[in-house]
Order: C-alpha cells, then sequence, then structure tokens
C-alpha cells in the first residue's frame, strides 16, 4: 500500500507570519534609538550676584549631561521682561519649558538639592504648550508702548505754563541786559541740556533700582498711580485758582528767580544748564506728571536697556518745543507775546493736564495700559 502524500503550509506563508509580527513589534514597541524630545532650560542671573555664581556651575555641569537641552542665558538688568513674565522676580532662577520654575529659595543654595531638581525637572518636563491668547469681551489688550506715542508725552509735558513762562522770562532778561541773538542760543541749549539730563538720570536710576529690587515694583506702581492722581487733582486745583484769583500755587521760587537773572557773560552755558537742572527738580509737580505716567509705563512694559531708550525719546519731546520757542526769542518773538499767550491759556492747558493725569492715574492702578 501507497502513503498517501499530505500537504504541509508552504514554507512562506510561516515568513510572511514571522514579517508582519516584526513590523507589529517595530511600530508598537519604542526602540532606544529614538531621539527624545528637546527640553528648553533658561537661567536666569545678575551681574555681581553671589547667589548666582554658586550656582551656575551645578547647572552648567547638569546640562552638559544631556543632548538634547536648548539652554540659554538671561541677565537680569537686559531681560527683566522676559523673567517677569514667567513670575520670577529674583535670581538665581532656572525656568524649564516655560512651565518649571526652580528659584534659590527651592533650594536654599543647597548644591545636591539644585542638581537633584534640575535633573527631575529635565527628565519629567512636560512640552511646551503653545497658547492660543483669547481676549474675552471684558478683557482688554494689554497696552503696547511705541517710540511716536512716548515722543508725544514728551511734547505736552513740554508745551508746560511753567516752561513757557520761564522761556519768556530768560527772553526777557537777556534782552534787558544788551544780550544778543547768540548768547539767546546758548542760553536755551544750556538749560534745554540741564532739563534733558536731570530727567535722564532720574528715569534711569528710577528703573535700575526696580530692575536691582523687582520685589518693590508692585508699591511703587500703586505709589506711582496715587501720585500721579494726586497731582492730577493739583492740576485741575490750580486751573480754578487762576480762572477764579488769577494765582497759581505752582510758585517758582525767588531764589531760582534771581539765579536765572544773573546768566549771562563768560558762564552763561554752565549758569542756563544748571538752571535747566534746578528748574527740574523744583518744578517737577508742574513739569514732570506725565514724565512720572511715562516712568510708570515703562517699569511695567520694558526692561532696563528698552527704558532707557524711551525716556531718550520722551526726554527729546519734552525739550523740543522749549528749543523751538527759544529759537523764536532769539530770532525776534517778543517776550510779551508768550507772557499773553501763557497768561491766557495756562488754565486751560492747567485743567486738560489734570484731567488727563487723573485718567492716567485710574487706567495704571487697575493695569489698562
Amino acid at each position: 500500500m501507497k502513503k498517501r502524500h499530505v500537504p504541509r503550509p508552504h514554507a512562506t506563508e510561516h515568513t510572511l507570519l514571522l514579517i508582519v509580527f516584526l513590523l507589529f513589534l517595530c511600530i508598537t514597541v519604542p526602540t532606544s534609538s529614538a531621539q527624545p524630545e528637546e527640553v528648553q532650560v533658561e537661567y536666569f542671573y545678575e551681574d555681581g550676584c553671589l547667589k548666582c555664581q554658586q550656582s551656575y556651575p551645578i547647572i552648567e555641569a547638569v546640562v552638559l549631561r544631556y543632548d538634547n537641552i536648548n539652554y540659554s542665558e538671561y541677565e537680569i538688568t537686559t531681560s527683566y521682561r522676559v523673567m517677569k513674565e514667567y513670575g520670577v522676580y529674583t535670581v538665581p532662577a532656572i525656568v524649564i519649558n516655560k512651565s518649571i520654575v526652580i528659584k534659590y529659595s527651592d533650594y536654599g543654595g543647597d548644591p545636591t538639592l539644585l542638581e537633584y531638581l534640575l535633573v527631575e525637572g529635565i527628565e519629567k518636563a512636560p512640552p511646551i504648550q503653545v497658547k492660543d491668547v483669547v481676549l474675552s469681551s471684558d478683557a482688554a489688550a494689554p497696552y503696547e508702548l511705541s517710540p511716536f506715542i512716548v515722543l508725544v508725552a514728551g511734547l505736552l509735558a513740554g508745551f508746560n505754563p511753567c516752561l513757557l513762562a520761564v522761556m519768556a522770562f530768560l527772553a526777557s532778561v537777556t534782552v534787558s541786559s544788551s544780550g544778543n541773538r547768540r548768547e539767546m542760543l546758548v542760553i536755551v541749549g544750556g538749560f534745554c541740556a540741564g532739563i534733558f539730563t536731570t530727567y535722564m538720570i532720574a528715569g534711569i536710576g528710577f528703573l535700575k533700582t526696580v530692575s536691582f529690587i523687582p520685589a518693590t515694583k508692585g508699591s511703587i506702581i500703586l505709589f506711582m498711580s496715587v501720585l500721579i492722581g494726586l497731582l492730577g487733582v493739583w492740576h485741575i486745583y490750580d486751573a480754578y485758582s487762576l480762572r477764579k484769583h488769577s494765582v497759581s500755587t505752582f510758585k517758582t521760587p525767588g531764589s531760582l528767580v534771581t539765579f536765572m537773572s544773573q546768566m549771562h557773560g563768560k558762564n552763561t552755558l554752565l549758569l542756563s544748564f544748571f538752571a535747566g537742572g534746578i528748574f527740574s527738580l523744583v518744578k517737577a509737580p508742574c513739569v514732570g506728571a506725565i514724565y512720572l505716567s511715562i516712568l510708570d509705563l515703562l517699569v511695567t512694559r520694558t526692561d532696563l536697556l528698552e527704558g532707557a531708550m524711551y525716556l531718550l525719546i520722551y526726554n527729546l519731546g519734552v525739550v523740543l518745543p522749549v528749543i523751538v520757542l527759544g529759537v523764536l526769542l532769539a530770532f525776534g518773538l517778543s517776550p510779551e507775546t508768550v507772557m499773553e499767550f501763557k497768561e491766557k491759556r495756562r488754565s486751560e492747558i492747567r485743567f486738560v493736564t489734570g484731567v488727563v493725569l487723573i485718567v492716567l492715574a485710574v487706567l495704571l492702578y487697575f493695569n489698562v495700559i
């Protein structure tokens, strides 16, 4: 009897099944060769900060262990705006993937704890979320400063009854002392340089203080808002006093008037420069109220370098009307004409300035601008 041959599955069927199974494993099981997702690490520090110097070697050593780190360093004085977006106001500080924040208070100077927090943060960092900003009907878009807006604010501050009166006074003094056109231009240049320099030094000093002591920012903004509001009320009261009694509450000290009346001769430029600086200080409530509003905006909207640039633009706006008026006076405009315009319009200018300052104070307080 012959044996009957029983057909067996072809070998290729087994091979095909094996290939499908291997492909399934490749798709579903991650391999060790897969590239890890990039992690962003941002380090905020301050030049001369001892805590930062102690923390940096640990941060650097941990970052160098990983090939997938996108590492950035930021010095606080030039990157304060970037830092405060994360709600961080002290250094040293590390931000991982824009969500994990490690502050000095978290590890208290302990290098081992800092290393542990960094490693844990890097290895467990959530993906960076791109957030769509949707403004609701009751939420206003944040106000963005622009060079043009700052320049206009400076021009408004420069077109001030106090400055008009001083320029007319300087012109009359120059004429009465037989001064010539050149001397008048020198006085105008020195006076404007004094105002510009004083406001630049004061403004940069203010911004630098806030940058170095960020914890005081909230208190400073509140103080500035209240002060601006009070100055607005004062301007409105002065408008009432001018209209009712023809007397201004913004008095120019007699010593300053005497000093300015002596600005002629070989020391004209130096004396007029000091006069501009002194005027900026003693007449700050009259001339500097809008300047305080700009400083308040710069604290919340810019870092130190950007703030300094805006201060430069603002102060150029302040002195530009003074320069134009001084040139007109030097080339024949009568000081009496300037004084007459000042007397007719200063009450209206005071009132409008007061209303603007009060509105600014309210908007700044509620963080609308």
